[in-house]
């Protein structure tokens, strides 16, 4: 019996030393032929993003929503809820009601957005392209005028404007096609992405009304598969993921939107140009974490200059001082330690998120890195317990 037993055990340890190998080996082959063929299999996972995009900015939006909803859920069923069960005599769900005031809030603030802030961006955008022709012409006879004593600087300046005036009216003759082609090309983007939308708000209204049944069949197939003490990880790490994404998203608009408001109201105190193109410029970056400030100071700087010099210098000296407060008071004050990244960390997630995805990697970049890095430390910790506690 004990040499069955030895013998059972012996090939148990054998075929799990085996399988461990088998497991190695696939593993190894697996990220080889991942490395080889990396180009393709991202192109086919960026076309699988591509088709299934209304579903995910449904997912996304329910995310972004479900705090929103749980809080106004609390009150109602609080207040309401109870009225309503003493009348029936059994409880009602207010969660319905809470998505439809949540939705509701949201489409307000982004139509009163939209009426505050668009008419004065088309005004913004129309003055800055009909006013360009005359700044640039006013431009090249200041420099005219510096070089009128100098001529070979006169030369040099002719034979440049020339040249420009030729290689524009050659690009015009070239382009013109694919430049109506582009056009046309946009005005169907925006119909598609109009069309996302709409479907991404249903989606939304049906993850959050389903979130429970969701939740319960999740579960069921978890407990499936893993073991209690598997599941309580799985369970633990997920928590912690939902707190580093949903804090540092909900707190860098919410950042991001205040930063936006104050540049609007201070550039119109200074008597500003381009006051609503600029703060939404500003305030969309803003959203960026580290560059984005510089990314949105940089061309509103310069717009600004091409109509006065002076009030351009004013700007840039404002949008320091705005970024010094936003670094150092408004936005740790709103997203704390919400990541638990150093600044290094941030760099390295903001050019990586970049590099793999594009200016969507720009702004999803840190909070999926500060997950990555969370899971990291915590299995790190975890083989650092394990050894101590074998030395013990």
């Amino acid at each position: 019996m004990e040499v069955n037993n030895k013998m059972k055990h012996t090939i148990k340890v054998a075929w799990a030393k085996g399988f461990s190998q088998f497991l190695a080996l696939a593993g190894a082959i697996l990220l080889v032929f991942v490395l080889f063929k990396f180009d393709a299999i991202m192109a086919q996972i960026v076309r699988i993003i591509n088709i299934l995009m209304p579903i995910i900015m449904g997912i996304v939006l329910a995310y972004l929503i479900n705090p929103m909803v749980e809080f106004y859920d609390r009150k109602l069923s609080n207040s309401l809820g109870k009225v309503i069960e003493k009348k029936r005599g059994k409880k009602t769900s207010m969660r319905g009601v809470s998505i439809l005031i949540s939705l509701a809030i949201i489409i307000a603030i982004i139509v009163v957005l939209i009426m505050m802030v668009v008419p004065q961006l088309v005004s913004n955008i129309t003055n800055a392209v009909s006013l360009l022709p005359d700044q640039i012409q006013d431009f090249v006879k200041k420099i005219t005028e510096l070089a009128k004593n100098n001529d070979k600087a006169k030369e040099i300046i002719t034979e440049l404007y020339n040249n420009g005036i030729s290689y524009f009216t050659e690009w015009v003759k070239n382009n013109m096609l694919g430049q109506v082609t582009f056009v046309i090309n946009g005005i169907m983007g925006i119909f598609g992405t109009a069309v996302n939308c709409l479907v991404a708000f249903i989606v939304a209204i049906y993850v959050l009304l389903s979130k429970d049944t969701f939740k319960r069949q999740i579960k069921k197939l978890v407990s499936a598969f893993l073991p209690e003490h598997h599941i309580q990880v799985l369970s633990s790490i997920l928590k912690e993921s939902d707190k580093i994404f949903g804090g540092f998203i909900s707190g860098k608009i919410i950042d991001s939107l205040i930063i936006g408001a104050i540049c609007f109201v201070c550039c119109l105190i200074l008597r500003m140009p381009y006051v609503a193109l600029v703060s939404v410029i500003i305030g969309v970056t803003n959203v960026i974490p580290f560059f984005g400030p510089y990314i949105g100071a940089i061309p509103s700087t310069i717009l600004i200059m091409l109509d006065s010099p002076s009030k351009g210098v004013l700007f840039l000296l404002f949008i320091i001082i705005l970024q010094q407060v936003d670094g150092n008071i408004i936005g740790p004050k709103i997203l704390g330690e919400s990541t638990g990244l150093s600044p290094f960390w941030v760099v390295f997630a903001i050019f990586l998120g970049n590099g793999l995805f594009g200016v969507m990697g720009l702004f999803i970049g840190v909070p999926t890195w500060g997950v990555v890095y969370y899971l990291i430390k915590r299995y790190v910790n975890y083989r650092v317990r394990k050894k101590e506690q074998t030395h013990c």
